[in-house]
């Protein structure tokens, strides 16, 4: 095959889609931020860090610490108490095993037991791993005010608990090293995985002026008029004679001094400087292969299992034990960064102003292990893992167990806590505001620190209604339990049905959440930015697979673990409120629709010597032109994980070529038995498919134009201070409005993923190939009067139908 798909892996797509990740690579710069900016003292209790004002020193100079007025003299503020606290919290709960004393005296009893300083640390871990750092970052970015204005503090601040630390590299909010070619996770000794990092790997390399201009002028030709074009050709012509030299000469710079060049940029275009809300919008949604209806001792035993995994699972990281995956064509064998598989349980993405942060723990051996189980919508903290010893199965579906009957009881008492979870759907600036309310309570920041540290949350979910059934003709393909059908199940991942049903049950900030219904429904919701799909479709069908086997169930009963207590304001009490309002309005416009192809599958397209990954997107591409007579801007993630924390650049499917294939079917099926039109549709969709596939391998090789423009973009901005008039160019915007939003996503159990649409007239279009059936997930949005997944579904039928005709005439 060549398409995307050859490697047998998949990777998430444009602001919530799932690319095909054929050749497995990322794009993920080392970062290191901007370095330069205000110094940072210790507070009076060494918990505390605060910022000095605009006359502060540079990085290398001095300031003296912010004095206390007299009247504060000898006093410390309630919330530096509160952050003293957090940092004994994290250091007890949080801190690596192999360097922690679990005896009284030496963990500490009490804050006011505890020395003054951040010394203290130094001096307990002596050269500690980079963990302990990376939980005092994790620590510090939680208790900074979100709302401060960002003059680039932000930036500086990562590189203090290095400097407490200095033997431990340094990690950054966004989870890569700081400190150039070092693997925050350490390596493992034998080498037999000496890849995860990137270190060893190629760099993202940064392509020539002269071919992304050239490519750039191609896809804006398929979408612009002739008058467009010709004013976006003279804008261009401007830029690469203009601006383009000096751009390209700072990426050639940074490109000598970071990892991946385009990494922190990418993250921060693509989903931490995303202020839209995560539901809907950003988290893909996955269904599982549904189980049989649960009681309430067989769901708790699946939640056990899935934990138990789960502990397993990040043991296996811990020791750096992923094997190394290789490219299994266009230069076969290179070895693929494997830093993303690396992040699936230890990141958690915070709300911030000007943008998200995201918070990655190091991969190492810790005496305690979590996850958060949540059910109507409350919040339960159960150990996995207690003074270095794992807990039995047995003992974790028994404290499962009791939190259901728990959390029904409070149900039926009307005594539940406040559906806080509900705050996590806002948009990402209104909760890093609200967030920043809710961390005023010492408990408050207790709470959302467990879950921040958590593995993973393991929802324990009601079934949703009849009425999320797909709204059109539907039929009867496909898993279905009772009278739920497959669309019902993925609105139930995607979102969890509005605040009525399960979107309270969720904290959608953290990157994996596993979901279970007693009706035998079970699937996953995740956090994007860590990863791309085919980390986390891997450890999902690996967790699928454990389940298969014999659960284990409670025989004993335990006290049920208590729901984490939240400290509420009448404020807060409304801002739960208008999250919900929101909510329930998104989840009410979305339109989805899980639909099954079962004519034939990736078989039949092999057997026509075709890649399916460039069949299916040709398809996508003439399904859209038969409803709207135009291509539009398409978004296909290509993985660039053959360089060092590589992600995924953009592969446009809407070319010239397609473009005359698509126009010459449509002429085909009015004259069908005009020999010469049917030749010449063979020829050029033979074109198309060669132009396909050629901008794939170029994508994977590291010269797609996206990421190029972004660096451009990024490089007159931070260098400048200006956009150039290419930026601000209609064109670009249009090249960047992706109506159609698609990727691979394949799976070995017959299990899909899918996510909404990017912008509010397009399309979310995920595939899984099959052998003998192709399953797509469609969204949009019913306020949008031009589209409709139902009428697009209809079209790409007929358009998959009149291929398969079209290349049967070869065949014969």
């Amino acid at each position: 095959m060549s398409g995307p798909q050859e490697e047998g892996r998949w990777a998430p797509s444009k602001r919530g889609g799932v690319c095909s990740d054929d050749i497995g690579d990322d794009v993920a710069a080392s970062g290191g931020g901007g370095g330069m900016s205000r110094l940072f003292t210790c507070a009076r209790k060494g918990a505390c860090v605060r910022a000095v004002g605009a006359g502060g020193q540079q990085d290398g100079g001095s300031a003296e610490p912010a004095q206390p007025s007299s009247g504060q003299a000898g006093r410390r503020p309630p919330r530096d108490r509160v952050r003293e606290r957090r940092v004994l919290l994290i250091w007890q709960i949080a801190r690596p095993a192999a360097k922690t004393a679990d005896s009284e005296d030496e963990r500490g009893t009490n804050a006011a037991s505890q020395p003054s300083s951040l010394s203290f640390l130094t001096d307990k871990l002596g050269n500690s791993t980079a963990a302990t750092a990376s939980n005092l970052r994790s620590f510090i970015s939680n208790r900074l005010p979100s709302t401060l204005p960002d003059t680039g503090w932000k930036d500086a601040i990562w590189s203090l608990p290095k400097r407490f630390f200095s033997s431990a590299p340094g990690k950054e909010n966004s989870g890569f090293s700081s400190n150039e070619g070092s693997s925050f996770m350490g390596e493992r000794e034998d080498g037999k995985n000496k890849f995860k990092s990137g270190a060893d790997l190629p760099k993202l390399p940064v392509p020539s002026v002269e071919q992304t201009i050239s490519k750039y002028l191609q896809f804006a030709r398929v979408i612009l008029k002739d008058a467009e074009f010709e004013r976006t050709r003279r804008c261009v012509q401007a830029f690469q004679t203009n601006e383009a030299p000096k751009l390209q000469a700072i990426l050639l710079e940074r490109h000598k001094n970071h990892d991946n060049w385009a990494y922190e940029w990418w993250l921060n275009d693509m989903y931490l400087g995303n202020p839209l809300a995560l539901p809907i919008n950003s988290n893909p949604g996955m269904v599982l292969p549904p189980r049989s209806p649960m009681n309430l001792s067989e769901q708790a035993a699946l939640a056990a299992r899935l934990a138990t995994g789960l502990l397993k699972h990040k043991e296996i990281l811990d020791h750096g034990g992923i094997p190394q995956e290789r490219a299994t064509s266009r230069e076969k064998g290179q070895p693929l960064c494997m830093t993303q598989f690396y992040r699936l349980l230890t990141s958690c993405r915070v709300p911030s102003v000007p943008r998200d942060m995201l918070i990655t723990e190091p991969c190492s051996p810790r005496s305690q292990e979590h996850i958060i189980v949540a059910c109507k919508n409350q919040f339960y903290l159960v150990l996995l893992k207690k003074d270095g010893c794992a807990v039995s199965e047995e003992n974790i579906a028994a404290a499962v167990q009791g939190i259901v009957k728990d959390a029904n009881a409070r149900f039926s008492m009307n005594n539940l806590q406040p559906a806080i979870g509900l705050l996590t759907t806002n948009r990402r600036d209104t909760w890093a505001q609200v967030r920043e309310q809710l961390a005023q309570s010492d408990k408050n920041c207790e709470n959302m620190e467990l879950i921040q540290s958590s593995l993973a949350l393991i929802c324990m979910d009601e079934p949703l209604p009849v009425s999320f059934n797909y709204r059109g003709l539907s039929d009867e393909k496909g898993h279905r339990v009772g009278v739920r059908d497959e669309t019902n199940m993925a609105h139930q991942m995607i979102h969890g049905g509005g605040s009525a049903h399960n979107s309270s049950n969720r904290w959608f900030d953290k990157t994996v959440q596993l979901i279970l219904c007693s009706d035998g429904v079970w699937g996953l919701c995740y956090e994007h930015s860590p990863a791309e799909g085919v980390a986390m479709v891997q450890l999902v069908e690996q967790l699928h697979k454990q389940a298969q086997e014999p659960l284990t169930y409670s025989k004993t009963s335990i006290p049920a673990p208590q729901p984490l207590q939240w400290q509420m304001s009448g404020p807060l009490h409304q801002h739960i409120q208008s999250a919900a309002n929101i909510l329930n309005s998104s989840v009410q416009d979305l339109d989805f629709y899980v639909y099954r192809f079962t004519n034939y599958g990736k078989e039949y397209i092999k057997s026509c010597k075709v890649s399916p990954d460039a069949y299916i997107q040709l398809a996508l591409q003439l399904a859209y032109f038969r409803l709207n007579r135009k291509l539009t801007a398409t978004y296909e993630s290509a993985s660039t994980r053959r360089f060092q924390m590589g992600r995924v650049d953009c592969i446009r499917s809407a070319s010239l070529e397609a473009m005359a294939w698509v126009e010459k079917m449509c002429h085909l099926e009015i004259e069908n038995d005009n020999r010469n039109l049917l030749q010449q549709c063979l020829d050029l969709f033979d074109d198309a498919v060669t132009k396909q596939t050629s901008e794939m391998v170029d994508n994977i090789l590291g010269q797609g134009i996206d990421i190029h423009l972004l660096g451009w973009k990024q490089a007159a901005k931070e260098q400048y201070q200006m956009e150039p008039d290419l930026f601000a160019d209609d064109a670009f915007k249009k090249l960047n409005h992706f109506s159609l939003s698609t990727s691979q996503v394949g799976t070995v159990s017959d299990s899909f993923m899918g996510y909404g649409p990017v912008v509010p007239d397009g399309y979310g279009a995920s595939y899984n190939p099959r052998k003998d059936s192709i399953t797509f997930c469609l969204s949009a949005f019913i306020s949008c009067e031009s589209t409709s997944t139902w009428k697009f579904a209809n079209s790409l039928e007929k358009s998959l139908l009149s291929m398969q005709r079209l290349l049967s005439t070869r065949i014969k």
